[in-house]
């Protein structure tokens, strides 16, 4: 009887169906680093809302956390869901408030770090921010040149204060002569320095 029992369960018994609720996402682990690149995008973007009534808050959220998906799979090469991602916000808010300080702590003196370089000229370059190239004024290379008309190219590598203007006659060229006399005036100064 404990056979026809035990085979008949197996054929009775149902398949397991999925739930029809949501599904819960656990706040998974996350290095440190990658916490405070998302709480500082969230922080960026206003994600709490608190600097304004916006219009259509929940579009708003969605689109952000969107963009820290991509932004951490991009710089860590990880991807998570945003469910997790929203639930690993809400944990460090919440719950571990001295996790939350201490990347709050981290993005401030980042910020404050940033104003002093752009404010600090003796900054390094090394340490100091790329600029772009801006587009040169004029035409790179000329189009028409006149006739007669020559333009002086050159490029420096020395430091704006570090130069010093010569003025000369364009049009005429260096002879012997005149490049011999300016080159003993040139080892003249570098001997005063």
């Amino acid at each position: 009887m404990a056979e026809k029992i035990s085979g008949s369960s197996t054929e009775e018994s149902p398949e397991p169906q999925p739930s029809t609720s949501r599904r819960r996402y656990k706040a998974t682990n996350m290095a440190f680093e990658k916490m405070v690149e998302m709480v500082s995008i969230l922080r960026r973007e206003d994600y709490d809302g608190k600097k304004g009534p916006y219009t259509r808050p929940n579009m708003r959220k969605d689109k952000i956390m969107a963009s820290v998906v991509t932004a951490l799979e991009a710089k860590f090469g990880t991807k998570r869901s945003k469910e997790q991602l929203r639930k690993r916000w809400s944990d460090i808010k919440s719950r571990e408030t001295e996790q939350y300080w201490r990347i709050k702590k981290l993005l401030k003196k980042r910020e404050k770090r940033l104003r002093q370089q752009f404010k600090d000229p003796r900054t390094p370059p090394s340490h100091q921010p790329e600029a772009e190239d801006s587009p040169s004024p004029r035409p790179w290379p000329p189009d028409e040149l006149e006739e007669g008309e020559g333009e002086e190219v050159c490029k420096l590598s020395a430091p704006p204060s570090e130069l010093l203007v010569v003025e000369g006659q364009a049009a005429e060229p260096f002879s012997t002569d005149s490049a011999q006399r300016l080159i003993g005036q040139i080892m003249l100064w570098n001997g005063q320095i």
